[in-house]
């Protein structure tokens, strides 16, 4: 099989005007807030190649020979020439992430939410953008009380929730998604499909037992009764306690199920080369079956880079064992 692509500029087909000048594209992929990265590098001795404009829109597919698939559509916003030898670089953010009002999505704000739903709060941010938003079942039924907003962005401000309560921030086809990372599930919990993996150029796996706990316990105060109590999750050692108090038992144990997973989930990295496959992408969950014992099974995609360049195609992925 012979890797091969197509790129579409602004719907014009420049594949073979680019086929004997390529010298390299990679795209990036990762988990949460993170723009979606494009990098085309080109030949460009005798400047045969006019500078596209910051702005134009181009949709990428990666395969083998009449078998590609899209991997997106991202816009320019980065030009780059160098010499010698004379080279073009062209740099692009996933379009689905490139908001219209980007600036003030990054801008500081003050703002006090009360008694609000995490749901409602995420449904306000993405309305404020002129976003849907979607999450996972396990944050629907979150109540927050009171939460500052103080000089700090929309975009640090969400990240900021997701992090507190254990989840993962994307905009993807419009949708703002709060999601519980590392599950191998859909945001309705319907389970992602499987991707079998049984051919790997190499891997390597670190194990770190520093985060390791078995138990976690939050405490909160009561405001009926009058008193301090404490929620625990968990039912083996040793014991990670916070040091806040919390102000309601949901909130702890929120808190508490978000701590305990994010330690889990931290204790197994496996990063693998492989031959090129598009289908990989952040949230895959992955089925392999060659190697060490130790990476049997299923893991979760974190971060994935493709490259194409003269040596092939090749995917690298960095991955993590699912949540329990």
């Amino acid at each position: 099989m012979k890797p091969n692509f197509s790129i579409i500029a602004d719907n014009k087909d420049v594949t073979d005007l680019l086929q004997s000048r390529l010298l390299s594209l990679s795209i990036s992929d990762e988990i949460g807030l993170v723009s979606d990265t494009l990098t085309i590098k080109l030949d460009n001795r005798d400047s045969v190649f006019e500078i596209p404009s910051c702005g134009a829109n181009l949709q990428i597919s990666l395969g083998y020979d009449s078998d590609i698939y899209s991997m997106g559509q991202f816009v320019v916003d980065e030009i780059e020439l160098n010499a010698p030898p004379e080279t073009l670089t062209i740099t692009a953010r996933a379009s689905n992430s490139m908001l219209h009002d980007l600036g003030s999505f990054r801008s500081p704000k003050s703002k006090s939410w009360e008694n609000q739903n995490l749901s409602s709060i995420v449904s306000a941010l993405a309305n404020a953008y002129g976003m849907q938003a979607e999450l996972s079942s396990a944050y629907k039924g979150i109540f927050i009380d009171h939460i500052d907003q103080t000089c700090e962005s929309d975009c640090a401000f969400i990240q900021r929730l997701a992090t507190e309560y254990g989840g993962s921030v994307k905009i993807s086809g419009g949708k703002l998604l709060f999601i519980d990372p590392y599950t191998g599930q859909f945001p309705d919990g319907t389970p992602l499909p499987k991707i079998q993996v049984g051919e790997l150029s190499d891997y390597s796996l670190r194990i770190t037992e520093r985060n390791k706990y078995g138990r976690v316990v939050a405490k909160y105060y009561d405001f009926d009764a009058g008193e301090e109590k404490e929620v625990t999750i968990g039912n083996q050692s040793p014991t990670y306690t916070f040091r806040e108090t919390f102000n309601s038992e949901i909130q702890a144990k929120s808190r508490a199920n978000a701590k305990l997973a994010n330690m889990r989930t931290g204790i197994y990295t496996l990063n693998i080369d492989m031959p090129g496959n598009p289908l990989l992408s952040a949230e895959s969950v992955l089925d392999i079956q060659t190697g060490a014992e130790e990476i049997l099974g299923t893991w979760i995609v974190k971060a994935a880079m493709h490259v194409l360049n003269s040596s092939g195609y090749k995917t690298s992925i960095e991955a993590t064992k699912p949540r329990e």
